[in-house]
C-alpha cells in the first residue's frame, strides 16, 4: 500500500510557529488509484510536483477507505512525515483524531469543515470551472437537457453541481439539468449506469464528475466534459474539453511553508485567478460548439480571472 520516493525542496509561503526543517517529508492518502485521471491523479500529480520542486521525500497510499484512513495517517505521522495530506472530504475526522496525538505534524484535510492548530484545509475551487462547463454544455446541447454525475454530496461536489447548473442556466434559461450522486467516491460501473440513465432522459452533454461517465458518453454517442485532468484520451471523439485542477502549486507552497516553519492553520484555495483551474484543449472538437457560445465562455473565463465576475459558491443540496 505504501509507495515512497526520495527528492529536494521549493517556494511557497504562509505561517505555524514550528522550527524550520532541513528537509520536509510529505505524505498523502487517496481514496482511489493514482491512475484514475481524476481526483486521485490530481492529488498524486500535486505531490509529485512538490517532490520535483523541493527535492522532498514523499509517500502516498492509494485506495484508502474511510475505515482505514486514521490508521494510515497515524502510520505516516509515526514515521516522521512533516505534512500529511488527507485527500478526501471524508478523511477530515480521521485527520483531526490523529492530529491530537501528533501536535508537531501538519495535517492538510481536503475541504475540511473544522481546523485546529496543526490541521489546515485546502479547497477544490473547480466550481469556477464548472460554471464554464455548464455554459458549454447548455450551449452545445441539441436537446436542451444536460447531465451531471458525481460521487457523494460533499460540499465541494455540491458547489460543482450548483455552479454547473448556474452556468447552464445563464447560457439557456430553459435548460434541464439532471444530476445524480451515486453514493461512492469510486465505482465506475455504477457511475456509467447513472450516466446512461440520464441519456435515456434526453441528456446529450454530460459532466464527468466520476470515472465511468465518459464510458457512458462513448456508448451512447453523446458529449462529455471531463474533470480534474485532460480526459480527452479516455474518449477522443466525445470529450469536448475538461476542467483542469493543478494542485502542484498549492502542495508545494504548503510543504515549503512547513519546511520554513512559517505554516499556520487556514484554508488554502487556488482557483482560476491563480492559474490552478482552467479549461483543457478542445482537441479539435470545438467545431461542434457554436462560435458565439465559445466567445461567451472565453469572455466569462477572462472575467473570473480578472475578478470581475465571482462564481457563486453554493453548497446547498436541492
Amino acid at each position: 500500500m505504501f509507495n515512497i520516493t526520495k527528492t529536494a525542496l521549493v517556494a511557497g509561503a504562509l505561517l505555524l510557529p514550528h522550527a524550520a526543517l532541513a528537509e520536509v517529508k510529505i505524505a498523502m492518502i487517496l481514496t482511489g488509484p493514482i491512475t484514475d485521471a481524476d481526483w486521485n491523479s490530481v492529488g498524486y500529480n500535486g505531490l509529485k510536483a512538490a517532490e520535483d520542486a523541493l527535492g522532498a521525500t514523499i509517500a502516498y497510499s492509494e485506495n484508502v477507505t474511510d475505515a482505514d484512513a486514521e490508521r494510515i495517517l497515524r502510520d505516516y505521522a509515526s514515521q516522521g512525515y512533516d505534512v500529511i495530506f488527507a485527500h478526501s472530504f471524508s478523511f477530515g475526522d480521521a485527520a483531526l483524531n490523529v492530529a491530537e496525538d501528533f501536535p508537531e505534524t501538519v495535517f492538510m484535510a481536503a475541504t475540511a469543515q473544522e481546523l485546529t492548530e496543526n490541521v489546515g484545509t485546502y479547497s477544490n475551487p473547480d466550481y469556477q470551472g464548472a460554471y464554464l462547463a455548464g455554459m458549454l454544455a447548455a450551449g452545445t446541447s441539441k436537446t436542451g437537457t444536460v447531465g451531471w454525475v458525481g460521487g457523494m454530496p460533499a460540499p465541494n461536489m455540491l458547489a460543482n453541481l450548483n455552479a454547473y447548473a448556474a452556468g447552464a442556466q445563464e447560457q439557456n434559461p430553459d435548460v434541464n439539468v439532471l444530476h445524480t450522486f451515486i453514493g461512492s467516491w469510486f465505482d465506475p460501473a455504477k457511475t456509467k449506469e447513472a450516466a446512461i440513465a440520464q441519456t435515456e432522459q434526453g441528456a446529450d452533454v454530460l459532466s464527468a464528475q466520476g470515472v465511468g461517465v465518459i464510458d457512458a458518453a462513448i456508448s451512447e454517442n453523446v458529449w462529455a466534459l471531463g474533470a480534474m485532468t485532460d480526459q480527452n484520451h479516455l474518449g477522443p471523439n466525445v470529450v469536448l474539453t475538461s476542467v483542469l485542477w493543478d494542485l502542484g502549486p498549492l502542495v508545494t507552497a504548503v510543504a515549503k511553508a512547513v519546511e520554513d516553519g512559517t505554516w499556520t492553520s487556514q484554508e488554502w484555495t487556488y482557483g482560476i485567478p491563480e492559474g490552478a483551474i482552467k479549461l483543457a484543449d478542445f482537441h479539435g472538437l470545438d467545431s461542434n460548439i457554436p462560435a458565439d457560445v465559445l466567445a461567451t465562455v472565453n469572455a466569462k473565463f477572462d472575467a473570473i480571472a480578472a475578478g470581475d465576475f465571482i462564481v457563486p459558491l453554493d453548497t446547498t443540496q436541492h
